[in-house]
């Protein structure tokens, strides 16, 4: 009988939480694999994903009860048929949430950090892009920037209470540019596309109440 492997996406863990996963799990005799990729679209709580091909019956049941003995409780359960290869093998993968789940507006820190790219409407033809990168940096991507507005192009990203983002400049005590965060649903001709849009309040770079969108496909 194999040794069944367990795929643990990290995105919302901190390093503590990733060694607590690992020490549980391999107590248990799982091969743990750890990753940093976005959950699909379509899970929203903490779910385990497994293979239809389990060697061991028993193999779901000793996830559970680690992941629960880790205070980690699991919602949602269920096979997968179809998709990434390996879910085709004697494996399964977990999806955790922050404790602090907004279930409103499920936006968290980690969902912001993309590129945004500007919706062209009247007033807001400036050709931009908006870089809001993992470790709490920001940098404007733009042609030619005018000299005025240098100072404005990086720094620290702050996201303290939804739905405002907030941009301090390098070398800068306070925040110049604010932004209000929403999710807009939008559907085209291949798949629905969940949409996380930024709306300008202040910036020194973009006009107040221009949008920069970041997409992802269902």
């Amino acid at each position: 009988m194999s040794q069944p492997k367990v795929y643990i996406y990290t995105k919302y863990l901190d390093n503590q939480q990733t060694l607590d996963l690992n020490e549980a799990l391999s107590v248990q005799d799982f091969e743990v694999e750890f990753n940093q990729f976005d959950f699909p679209t379509t899970i929203t709580e903490n779910t385990i994903l497994y293979s239809l091909l389990l060697d061991d019956s028993q193999t779901l049941i000793r996830a559970e009860n680690t992941f629960d003995g880790l205070g980690i409780p699991v919602v949602n359960v269920q096979g997968l048929t179809k998709g990434n290869h390996w879910y085709t093998k004697n494996s399964l993968a977990i999806f955790i949430f922050p404790k602090e789940k907004n279930a409103q507006t499920g936006v968290f820190k980690q969902d912001l950090a993309q590129t945004y790219q500007l919706e062209m409407s009247d007033g807001c033809e400036v050709k931009v892009e908006l870089e809001l990168k993992p470790n709490g940096k920001y940098r404007f991507i733009i042609d030619n920037p005018r000299a005025e507005i240098q100072t404005y192009l990086y720094g620290d990203w702050l996201y303290r209470q939804y739905p405002y983002l907030e941009l301090r400049p390098e070398n800068e005590p306070y925040s110049s540019a604010y932004f209000e965060i929403s999710k807009v649903l939008e559907q085209d001709q291949i798949s629905k596309i969940d949409f996380t849009q930024l709306t300008v309040i202040e910036s020194k770079v973009v006009p107040i109440g221009c949008v920069l969108k970041y997409g992802s496909r269902y």
